[in-house]
């Protein structure tokens, strides 16, 4: 199984030693995300510090260490999908349409805690809860 994880998994991943940070450095199923989360979890870095408890350095290391099990899908990869992911979750967040676009792409999952992803019918969702059941009873 493949699984797209958004940017507010892999945040909380970095803030808390926690089952998320766990579940990414051990899940058997590939992970990916969209190119941009790189990015975007660059912009939150001052945040992931504050409530992480780690100094700024920590912070990059872990970031690095995490990616090193999420591939990024570069979004020449996934731009044919975005029409057809847009029209699927169009109201909500356009970062939301990204995801579900790079699932497509890559026949795969989302995995986001975000209510948002249950406007669509496309992909198949799992909450972190979820696949914390799912990988626990395997």
């Amino acid at each position: 199984m493949k699984l797209v994880v958004d940017a507010n998994v892999v945040i909380s991943a970095l803030i808390a030693n926690s089952k998320t940070r766990e579940l990414i450095v051990t899940l058997e199923p590939e992970l990916l995300t969209p190119e941009f989360v790189h990015d975007e979890i660059g912009n939150y870095e001052d945040l992931i510090v504050e409530k992480s408890g780690m100094d700024p350095n920590r912070v990059q290391q872990f970031i690095e260490l995490l990616f090193q099990y999420i591939e990024t899908v570069p979004a020449s990869e996934f731009y044919p999908y975005i029409e057809k992911a847009k029209e699927a979750i169009e109201d909500t967040d356009p970062d939301d349409v990204l995801y579900v676009a790079c699932a497509l792409a890559r026949d795969a999952g989302v995995w986001s805690d975000d209510s948002d992803f249950d406007e669509q019918d496309l992909v198949p969702v799992f909450t972190t809860s979820e696949v914390i059941e799912s990988f626990e009873t395997m």
